[in-house]
């Protein structure tokens, strides 16, 4: 079903559904339901040369208008890591967040520099901060992971305490840096991860997600085609699980699943 939205109905959105995203290096899912949230960002300006305004959180959906580079317009709230905006032209929309830089919040707070300040990618982490043991709830995902696969008549995924690494270290910076994307601001995409980790493989996908249990991540990524297709993929031998408490769903969830 097809969600769009008008000015009267922003005011009582109330999505209960599950925010959560896919990748598999090889092909992109892009999940059909997030949760909406009020957000203190209050304006923000479009980078990109021109970007679709839609009537839902993804390509998918119908495309309703146009922004230009430098356009500035108000932000309603947040769909995942889509904007609902407000226009000039009194359009309701969703647009990328990826194209786009924060101007001001509704806490005044502004920005002082035209441009996004580059970041320096931390070396790899050679000790043990994130090479813990398997946590309660890291070992209660991976159980659940793993009854699926046999339910499906596949191999159990085998912890890779390397692959543990990276999806603690991609937990942990979803939260700290308060984005939603496989495409880290610190330190790139999955594949970049895993090359500067060392991590080997001959396949490899990551869900990334969020959600107050892993009960309720569990269930609400078996009902997502994308998400559930790198549970069960067969290719796949070994796993890693990060989990990372996150003031905005409660926990965030990284998943990596690699082939060797």
């Amino acid at each position: 079903m097809q969600h769009t939205f008008t000015k009267q109905k922003i005011a009582v959105l109330c999505f209960s559904v599950f925010l959560m995203l896919t990748c598999v290096f090889s092909a992109k899912a892009v999940a059909k339901d997030y949760v909406f949230k009020w957000s203190n960002i209050k304006e923000i300006e479009v980078t990109a040369q021109s970007l679709n305004i839609r009537t839902g959180p993804g390509t998918s959906f119908t495309v309703i208008g146009t922004l230009s580079q430098g356009d500035k317009v108000s932000v309603v709230g947040t769909l995942g890591s889509w904007y609902v905006i407000h226009t000039s032209k009194d359009m309701i929309g969703v647009i990328s967040s990826t194209y786009t830089r924060v101007l001001s919040y509704y806490n005044n707070t502004t920005t002082t520099t035209p441009d996004t300040p580059k970041t320096t990618t931390p070396a790899p982490t050679t000790g043990d901060a994130y090479g813990y043991k398997v946590t309660t709830d890291e070992q209660k995902m991976i159980d659940l992971i793993n009854s699926e696969r046999s339910k499906n008549g596949l191999a159990a995924l085998t912890v890779d305490m390397e692959a543990m690494r990276v999806a603690r270290i991609k937990a942990e910076d979803l939260s700290k840096n308060q984005y939603f994307s496989h495409q880290s601001p610190t330190y790139g995409s999955p594949f970049d991860m895993l090359k500067k980790f060392n991590v080997s493989y001959t396949s490899a996908g990551e869900n990334i997600a969020g959600n107050s249990t892993v009960e309720a991540a569990h269930t609400a990524l078996m009902n997502s085609s994308g998400h559930r297709a790198n549970i069960l993929g067969s290719s796949y031998t070994h796993i890693g699980i990060g989990i990372y408490q996150d003031s905005r769903y409660g926990k965030v969830f990284a998943q990596i699943f690699i082939g060797k």
